[in-house]
């Protein structure tokens, strides 16, 4: 069984990056300008935060008798700096000298010259994914020949949501009124030409299985990590078994315990919907046709 997660998706401009407030403080110097071409680690502007000054003993008193003031010390100052997280454009930039900012402020934002590929998929077909992938397989429509997908990223539920409305604030678009999507992303290689709005066809490999025994996934019931299947004894009667379930590509299920190779199972679930006999299987290992016997 090959287990591969299949999306349409379409290529979008990868998301601003934030440049956060390391120290509360105020602006000393602002290095760089609205539209500024950065890399990751520049600095783009210098934080300044007057130390609390220690309290200075008095003087000895002279022949007046009266204690003397102690001079006024010199500021001290710590220092901290804003860096760019990222290499890109500097989309936004809310700083000026003498500005006081905060610990967490995010005044500027960072646009990197590079594109995502992001798409949807229903969120029961995370059941598929026994482990989630580090990358994809991408291939554009009318584009370059399919390509690897990098730094893949599975958002579930509200994190999709919040995404979806992060990049579009005014709400109009429907991804961010959608409770129940599951979306996925990835970086596409600097190396591949691409241009936003381009649409694409995303494979996510959740994993191979050879040499298993399997079942249409009409023999069981449930389809992800246990079920159960009707098991017919040598007297005809049927038993209800339980299953471990493994890897599935839609159409069979690798069963990894609760019954053999030589058992007899009911081919549809009673009480399930009927499909017709055209619906056996071919057995990949022996090219026998299978309609109710568990497969190996």
């Amino acid at each position: 069984i090959t287990n591969d997660v299949t999306s349409t998706a379409n290529v979008q401009e990868s998301p601003a990056v934030d440049a956060k407030v390391p120290m509360m403080g105020t602006i000393d110097t602002v290095y760089v300008t609205q539209g500024a071409r950065v890399e990751a680690g520049d600095v783009i502007a210098a934080i300044r935060n007057e130390k609390t000054p220690t309290a200075a003993a008095p003087s000895s008193p002279e022949a007046s008798g009266e204690p003397q003031a102690a001079p006024a010390a010199e500021p001290e100052y710590e220092w901290n700096e804003i860096v760019a997280p990222t290499a890109g454009t500097i989309t936004k930039l809310n700083l000026i000298e003498q500005q006081q900012v905060t610990v967490g402020e995010a005044p500027v934002s960072i646009t990197p010259a590079s594109f995502i590929v992001k798409g949807t998929i229903p969120p029961a077909q995370l059941y598929r994914l026994a482990t989630t992938p580090a990358d994809a397989q991408v291939t554009i429509t009318a584009g370059p020949a399919p390509f690897t997908c990098t730094e893949l990223r599975i958002a579930s539920g509200a994190a999709a949501k919040s995404s979806s409305a992060a990049e579009d604030p005014s709400g109009a678009s429907g991804a961010a009124e959608t409770t129940d999507t599951t979306t996925v992303t990835c970086k596409v290689p600097a190396e591949v030409t691409v241009f936003p709005g381009l649409e694409a066809n995303v494979v996510l490999h959740g994993g191979v299985a050879e040499n298993v025994l399997t079942l249409p996934i009409t023999a069981v019931k449930g389809q992800a990590e246990t079920g159960v299947v009707f098991v017919q004894g040598a007297d005809g009667a049927l038993e209800e078994r339980p299953v471990k379930l493994g890897l599935t590509d839609g159409t069979l299920v690798q069963i990894t315990e609760g019954v053999s190779e030589t058992d007899i199972v009911l081919e549809f679930v009673p009480g399930a919907d009927q499909a017709s006999p055209e619906e056996c299987y071919i057995d990949p290992m022996s090219g026998a046709e299978i309609c109710g016997m568990l497969g190996g």
